[in-house]
This record gives structure tokens, sequence and C-alpha cells, in this order.
């Protein structure tokens, strides 16, 4: 068993949140199309964003994953998806993302494990907050992220997976950034 973690996210400020914005934020969609899924590592990234401070282009980004890779990559995001691999199923946790800079509620308890995935089941989460620049108030400036989360429990995994399935389970943690 392999896990296929398809990470859909998107980070702006204020100047391009409305209407009238001069630059136009792009709608990612709810799910792409995998590339060719190698199943040699035990997990993979497929890594769609589109950041305000890269000119909104869509990047896409395919390669193994491990959960220090995860967390240390660039740009950075708030890491905050965990998982463990147990027997034949897969453990599915959501820290809370980066405390001392949001400013969007989180839940104050979330089960753990939050998901297990048995073999051939998937998963959506998605989750939005507003953040702050600077932790200590040095820049009052805010910005805002959304990320959505696919996670597949595989042993193979064709490029539909995401796109042409329905998720077996569903964990909405979006509320208003505004």
């Amino acid at each position: 068993m392999f896990l296929v973690v398809q990470h859909i996210w998107t980070r702006w400020t204020k100047a391009t949140r409305g209407g009238t914005a001069v630059k136009r934020r792009p709608k990612l969609r709810e799910a792409y199309a995998l590339p060719n899924v190698p199943t040699a590592q035990s997990a993979w990234l497929h890594d769609i964003r589109a950041l305000e401070k890269e000119d909104f282009e869509t990047y896409v980004r395919w390669e193994p994953l491990t959960l220090e890779g995860w967390t240390k990559q660039r740009p950075t995001h708030a890491a905050n998806l965990r998982w463990r691999i147990v027997g034949n199923s897969a453990e599915l946790d959501l820290l809370e993302p980066t405390p001392s800079c949001r400013q969007t509620p989180w839940p104050a308890v979330l089960p753990r494990p939050l998901t297990t995935l048995a073999v051939g089941e998937t998963c959506r989460m998605d989750w939005n907050a507003r953040f702050r620049a600077s932790a200590f108030g040095s820049n009052l400036s805010t910005h805002f992220e959304e990320h959505r989360y696919w996670v597949a429990a595989c042993i193979s995994a064709e490029t539909g997976l995401f796109v042409d399935n329905k998720p077996t389970k569903h964990i909405d943690l979006r509320g208003s950034i505004y």
C-alpha cells in the first residue's frame, strides 16, 4: 500500500480578493488528473498551487513524499497534514495551522486520528484561513489561504483517481475568512 496526496492550494492578499482587483485570482479545479503513478515509494505528492507572489501562475509538482520533506517545502505553507501507515490502512490528521499568525478560528479539538483510510478509499479535506504576516505585530498585513487535500490509500493509482471519483470521506473545515 502507498499514499497519493494531491495538495491544491492558493495564497493571496486583500489586493487581489475583490471583484475590482487588478490581478485576478484563478479558480483552481476541485481535483486534477494524476501523472503516471509509480508504486516504489510509500507516498507521492501532486502539488498544485497558485500564489499571488508568483503572479498566480499555476505550478504543478509531482514527486516522492516524506513527512520531513512535506514540512520543509518551498514556498512554505501550513503543512498541517500528517499521516501514518498502520498495517493496511493510513491514519490521517490535520494539525492546527500556524496558530501564532492565524486570525480565523480552528476547531478546539479534533479526533486523533481524524480519519482512517483502508486500501481503495479516498479522503478530501478542505480548510481555509486568514493569517497575519508577523506573529508579533511588526507587520500588520494579512494574507489568505485555501487548501484542499485529496488523499488515497492505494495498491495502484489511475490518473483519474481524484477527478473521476467522489471521495469516500470528506472533512470540511472551511470558514469565513473575510
